[in-house]
């Protein structure tokens, strides 16, 4: 009688797994073409993972630390390993020290940065690893853009198109427009690249607009925000950070406009999908 029941428990817990790693599979496969945005929870940083069409994955910075391996095993599936590109906004240590353990642990297609750096030794050893795991290095000049499918498209620019003084915190512009889901990823540009920015009659409308520099008041004018007419404005930053980010009159200026205010410090990760 002991082993038939045994038996029965052990047939029961095995028919369980089954049911749960079918209805896991199936819902990866229902939602692998649904997009989807992680501003990742890495603390005073930025790390944004894109979930696009067809199981491909974006990673926009990496944040300041290793934080960033824990924030994309939340975000992945335990065997997701491959990340098609990393876009490298620009080469302060809060955007890409984290990158450089995450080369280490997923398999990376290619690396799209900002061309006319400056160096240092933290940007060595992230080239240095990408050139060990034979990365393809894109060191973007001008423009490019990259289709996932017919309504899906990321587009990535590179400010200083627009003659801007060449300042540490130029930043690659990355504008996801994928299927019902739109969003301006702005790095740490400043006041200068936001005005040049205006200067075009480029489309900067998106649902969900990325605070530039953290909410700095050295970025995000209300111009540039009446422009893109958000309806989210996020701000990665974190908890009692020493450079006092966000500042507090962009707090205000965001709530006067009726933007909904989303932030990694009270929010920790922040997903959008459609």
């Amino acid at each position: 009688m002991k082993k038939g029941l045994v038996r029965l428990i052990f047939k029961i817990f095995a028919l369980i797994i089954v049911i749960s790693i079918s209805a896991f599979y199936l819902r990866t496969n229902v939602s692998k073409n649904i997009p989807e945005i992680n501003f990742l929870d890495v603390g005073q940083g930025d790390s944004i993972l894109l979930k696009l069409p067809n199981n491909k994955h974006a990673l926009i910075d990496g944040g300041p630390d290793n934080l960033v391996i824990r924030r994309l095993g939340e975000s992945l599936p335990f065997y997701q390993r491959k990340i098609d590109y990393i876009i490298v906004s620009h080469f302060h240590d809060d955007h890409i020290i984290g990158l450089i353990e995450v080369l280490r642990r997923y398999q990376v297609g290619a690396i799209i940065y900002i061309k006319d750096f400056k160096e240092s030794s933290i940007s060595k050893a992230l080239f240095d690893k990408a050139r060990e795991k034979q990365i393809e290095l894109i060191g973007l000049e001008n423009e490019m853009e990259i289709k996932y499918s017919l309504d899906c498209v990321v587009g990535i620019l590179n400010p200083l198109i627009f003659g801007v003084k060449i300042d540490d915190n130029n930043s690659l512009i990355t504008r996801l427009s994928c299927q019902k889901l739109s969003a301006l990823f702005t790095g740490d540009n400043s006041l200068a690249v936001e005005t040049a920015l205006l200067n075009t009659d480029m489309d900067l409308r998106a649902s969900i607009l990325k605070a530039s520099h953290h909410g700095s008041k050295s970025a995000n004018l209300e111009t540039f925000l009446r422009r893109v007419d958000p309806e989210y404005f996020v701000i990665s930053v974190g908890v009692d950070n020493r450079f006092g980010h966000p500042f507090l009159g962009v707090l205000e200026l965001v709530k006067k406009l009726n933007i909904k205010i989303k932030r990694t410090d009270l929010d920790k990760t922040i997903r959008f999908y459609k």
